[in-house]
Protein backbone atom coordinates (compact mmCIF):
# COMPACT_ATOMS: atom_id res chain seq x y z
CA UNK A 1 0.00 0.00 0.00
CA UNK A 2 1.91 3.59 -1.17
CA UNK A 3 0.55 5.20 2.07
CA UNK A 4 2.29 5.76 5.15
CA UNK A 5 0.89 8.47 7.89
CA UNK A 6 -2.48 9.49 9.06
CA UNK A 7 -2.82 13.05 9.41
CA UNK A 8 -5.78 14.34 11.10
CA UNK A 9 -7.28 18.16 11.97
CA UNK A 10 -8.82 18.05 15.32
CA UNK A 11 -12.07 19.87 15.84
CA UNK A 12 -14.87 18.29 14.00
CA UNK A 13 -13.08 16.04 12.51
CA UNK A 14 -11.46 13.80 15.16
CA UNK A 15 -13.10 15.62 17.83
CA UNK A 16 -17.05 17.12 18.71
CA UNK A 17 -17.17 20.27 20.77
CA UNK A 18 -13.17 19.85 21.71
CA UNK A 19 -13.17 15.78 22.81
CA UNK A 20 -11.66 13.62 20.68
CA UNK A 21 -14.06 10.75 20.26
CA UNK A 22 -13.43 7.74 22.11
CA UNK A 23 -14.19 5.18 19.25
CA UNK A 24 -11.79 7.48 17.34
CA UNK A 25 -8.94 8.04 19.89
CA UNK A 26 -9.27 3.73 19.64
CA UNK A 27 -8.93 3.49 16.08
CA UNK A 28 -5.87 5.72 16.40
CA UNK A 29 -4.43 3.25 18.84
CA UNK A 30 -5.26 0.49 16.90
CA UNK A 31 -3.88 2.20 13.35
CA UNK A 32 -0.62 2.91 15.26
CA UNK A 33 -0.39 -0.80 16.66
CA UNK A 34 -0.85 -2.21 12.56
CA UNK A 35 2.26 -0.20 12.06
CA UNK A 36 1.05 3.79 10.85
CA UNK A 37 2.48 6.82 11.40
CA UNK A 38 0.04 9.39 13.01
CA UNK A 39 0.09 13.16 12.85
CA UNK A 40 -2.66 16.20 14.34
CA UNK A 41 -2.34 19.01 12.15
CA UNK A 42 -4.73 21.96 14.43
CA UNK A 43 -5.23 25.52 14.42
CA UNK A 44 -5.00 25.22 18.08
CA UNK A 45 -2.55 27.03 20.54
CA UNK A 46 0.02 24.67 21.14
CA UNK A 47 -0.91 24.85 25.11
CA UNK A 48 -4.77 24.28 24.47
CA UNK A 49 -4.27 21.14 22.57
CA UNK A 50 -2.11 19.75 24.98
CA UNK A 51 -4.83 20.50 27.85
CA UNK A 52 -7.82 19.50 25.39
CA UNK A 53 -6.27 15.95 23.39
CA UNK A 54 -5.37 13.43 26.26
CA UNK A 55 -4.74 10.88 23.83
CA UNK A 56 -1.53 13.64 22.15
CA UNK A 57 1.17 11.19 23.27
CA UNK A 58 -0.38 8.72 20.15
CA UNK A 59 0.86 10.90 17.38
CA UNK A 60 4.50 11.00 16.05
CA UNK A 61 4.04 14.62 15.01
CA UNK A 62 1.59 17.42 16.19
CA UNK A 63 1.48 20.39 13.64
CA UNK A 64 -0.45 22.95 16.34
CA UNK A 65 -0.99 27.11 15.93
CA UNK A 66 -2.18 26.52 12.08
CA UNK A 67 1.09 25.49 10.89
CA UNK A 68 3.28 27.56 12.88
CA UNK A 69 4.75 25.29 15.71
CA UNK A 70 6.41 21.57 15.57
CA UNK A 71 5.75 19.47 18.33
CA UNK A 72 7.24 15.55 18.53
CA UNK A 73 5.49 13.78 21.53
CA UNK A 74 7.78 10.63 21.76
CA UNK A 75 10.98 13.46 22.44
CA UNK A 76 9.24 16.42 23.89
CA UNK A 77 10.93 18.70 20.84
CA UNK A 78 9.60 21.32 19.92
CA UNK A 79 10.11 23.50 16.88
CA UNK A 80 8.84 26.93 16.18
CA UNK A 81 8.70 27.72 12.67
CA UNK A 82 8.07 31.59 12.60
CA UNK A 83 8.64 34.22 14.82
CA UNK A 84 5.52 35.74 16.54
CA UNK A 85 4.17 38.86 15.23
CA UNK A 86 5.24 42.50 16.98
CA UNK A 87 2.85 44.22 19.24
CA UNK A 88 0.68 46.32 16.18
CA UNK A 89 -1.51 43.45 16.39
CA UNK A 90 -1.75 43.32 19.60
CA UNK A 91 -2.57 46.96 19.79
CA UNK A 92 -4.88 47.24 16.97
CA UNK A 93 -7.13 44.21 17.88
CA UNK A 94 -6.90 46.04 21.36
CA UNK A 95 -7.80 49.36 19.71
CA UNK A 96 -11.05 47.86 18.40
CA UNK A 97 -12.46 45.62 21.14
CA UNK A 98 -11.29 42.28 19.77
CA UNK A 99 -10.60 39.58 22.05
CA UNK A 100 -7.92 37.26 21.12
CA UNK A 101 -5.81 34.05 22.55
CA UNK A 102 -2.77 34.71 21.52
CA UNK A 103 -0.29 31.00 21.36
CA UNK A 104 3.65 31.25 20.93
CA UNK A 105 2.84 32.16 17.10
CA UNK A 106 -0.57 32.04 16.30
CA UNK A 107 -2.91 34.48 17.34
CA UNK A 108 -7.08 33.37 17.14
CA UNK A 109 -10.30 35.39 17.86
CA UNK A 110 -13.70 34.33 16.95
CA UNK A 111 -15.46 34.44 13.39
CA UNK A 112 -17.46 37.15 14.29
CA UNK A 113 -14.23 39.84 14.47
CA UNK A 114 -12.86 38.79 11.06
CA UNK A 115 -13.83 41.91 9.60
CA UNK A 116 -11.79 43.86 12.15
CA UNK A 117 -9.12 41.63 11.92
CA UNK A 118 -8.81 41.80 8.16
CA UNK A 119 -9.10 46.05 8.69
CA UNK A 120 -5.95 45.85 11.37
CA UNK A 121 -3.59 43.87 9.06
CA UNK A 122 -4.34 46.03 5.71
CA UNK A 123 -4.11 49.05 7.99
CA UNK A 124 -0.69 48.51 9.69
CA UNK A 125 0.45 46.71 6.42
CA UNK A 126 1.11 43.89 8.56
CA UNK A 127 2.86 40.70 6.87
CA UNK A 128 0.22 38.47 8.45
CA UNK A 129 -2.45 35.78 6.56
CA UNK A 130 -5.38 34.68 7.51
CA UNK A 131 -7.32 31.33 8.31
CA UNK A 132 -10.70 30.31 9.23
CA UNK A 133 -13.13 27.74 9.70
CA UNK A 134 -16.15 28.02 11.53
CA UNK A 135 -15.35 29.39 14.53
CA UNK A 136 -12.87 31.23 14.48
CA UNK A 137 -9.74 33.43 12.78
CA UNK A 138 -6.35 32.38 12.95
CA UNK A 139 -4.02 35.15 12.72
CA UNK A 140 -0.26 33.75 11.36
CA UNK A 141 2.60 34.91 10.06
CA UNK A 142 2.76 35.30 6.15
CA UNK A 143 3.41 31.80 4.67
CA UNK A 144 2.62 29.72 7.37
CA UNK A 145 -0.24 27.64 6.72
CA UNK A 146 -1.20 23.77 7.74
CA UNK A 147 0.17 22.82 4.43
CA UNK A 148 3.49 24.51 5.23
CA UNK A 149 3.94 23.11 9.01
CA UNK A 150 3.03 19.41 7.56
CA UNK A 151 5.47 19.55 5.02
CA UNK A 152 8.02 20.53 7.32
CA UNK A 153 7.12 18.34 9.70
CA UNK A 154 7.27 15.17 7.77
CA UNK A 155 10.82 16.04 6.06
CA UNK A 156 11.71 15.89 9.72
CA UNK A 157 10.21 12.58 9.68
CA UNK A 158 11.31 11.36 6.12
CA UNK A 159 8.02 11.12 4.81
CA UNK A 160 6.73 12.56 1.45
CA UNK A 161 3.32 14.15 1.17
CA UNK A 162 2.30 11.52 -1.50
CA UNK A 163 2.47 9.09 1.51
CA UNK A 164 -0.25 10.79 3.84
CA UNK A 165 -3.96 10.52 4.30
CA UNK A 166 -5.13 13.81 5.37
CA UNK A 167 -8.93 13.99 7.03
CA UNK A 168 -10.73 17.49 7.33
CA UNK A 169 -13.87 19.21 7.54
CA UNK A 170 -13.16 22.89 7.33
CA UNK A 171 -11.78 26.04 5.31
CA UNK A 172 -8.27 25.96 7.03
CA UNK A 173 -8.13 22.13 6.02
CA UNK A 174 -7.56 22.68 2.09
CA UNK A 175 -4.00 23.37 2.79
CA UNK A 176 -4.01 20.44 4.64
CA UNK A 177 -5.39 18.87 1.88
CA UNK A 178 -2.48 20.21 -0.41
CA UNK A 179 0.23 18.60 1.57
CA UNK A 180 -1.47 14.72 1.45
CA UNK A 181 -1.48 12.30 -1.10
CA UNK A 182 -5.07 11.40 -0.15
CA UNK A 183 -7.87 13.32 0.94
CA UNK A 184 -10.89 12.96 3.46
CA UNK A 185 -13.35 14.60 4.70
CA UNK A 186 -15.55 13.32 7.18
CA UNK A 187 -19.64 13.43 7.26
CA UNK A 188 -19.90 16.89 8.59
CA UNK A 189 -17.39 18.70 6.57
CA UNK A 190 -18.93 21.44 4.59
CA UNK A 191 -19.44 21.57 1.19
CA UNK A 192 -16.83 22.99 -0.66
CA UNK A 193 -14.27 20.61 1.76
CA UNK A 194 -15.99 17.33 0.51
CA UNK A 195 -15.42 18.86 -3.20
CA UNK A 196 -12.12 18.61 -2.58
CA UNK A 197 -11.84 15.46 -1.18
CA UNK A 198 -10.90 12.21 -2.72
CA UNK A 199 -13.27 10.45 -0.06
CA UNK A 200 -16.44 11.30 1.34
CA UNK A 201 -17.13 9.83 5.06
CA UNK A 202 -20.99 8.76 5.38
CA UNK A 203 -20.34 9.52 9.58
CA UNK A 204 -19.68 12.79 10.90
CA UNK A 205 -16.30 13.50 13.23
CA UNK A 206 -14.56 11.06 15.18
CA UNK A 207 -17.19 8.30 14.60
CA UNK A 208 -16.76 8.79 10.80
CA UNK A 209 -12.88 8.79 10.90
CA UNK A 210 -13.38 5.24 13.56
CA UNK A 211 -15.04 3.49 10.94
CA UNK A 212 -12.88 4.15 7.98
CA UNK A 213 -9.71 3.08 9.80
CA UNK A 214 -11.05 -0.34 10.86
CA UNK A 215 -12.71 -0.56 7.75
CA UNK A 216 -10.65 0.30 5.49
CA UNK A 217 -6.96 0.80 6.54
CA UNK A 218 -6.97 -2.36 9.04
CA UNK A 219 -9.64 -3.78 6.70
CA UNK A 220 -9.75 -3.62 3.12
CA UNK A 221 -6.54 -1.07 2.37
CA UNK A 222 -6.88 -2.57 -1.36
CA UNK A 223 -9.52 -0.79 -1.76
CA UNK A 224 -8.14 2.72 -1.19
CA UNK A 225 -7.83 4.99 -4.30
CA UNK A 226 -3.97 5.67 -5.68
CA UNK A 227 -2.71 9.22 -4.00
CA UNK A 228 -2.36 12.26 -5.87
CA UNK A 229 0.99 13.49 -7.61
CA UNK A 230 1.83 16.48 -6.28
Amino acid sequence: MPYRMLAFDHDETLATDGAVHPRAAEALAAARDAGWLLALVTGRTHARILEICPCVDLFDLVVDENGAVLHFPATGALEELADPPDGRLRDGLDARGVPFMPGRIVTITKRMYEEQVRDVVAAGGLPLDLYCNRFAVMIVPRGTSKETGLRAGLSRLGVVPQDVIAFGDDENDFALFAAAGLRVAVGNAIDAVKGAADVVLDRPNGEGVAAFIHERLLGLPESLPEPRRL
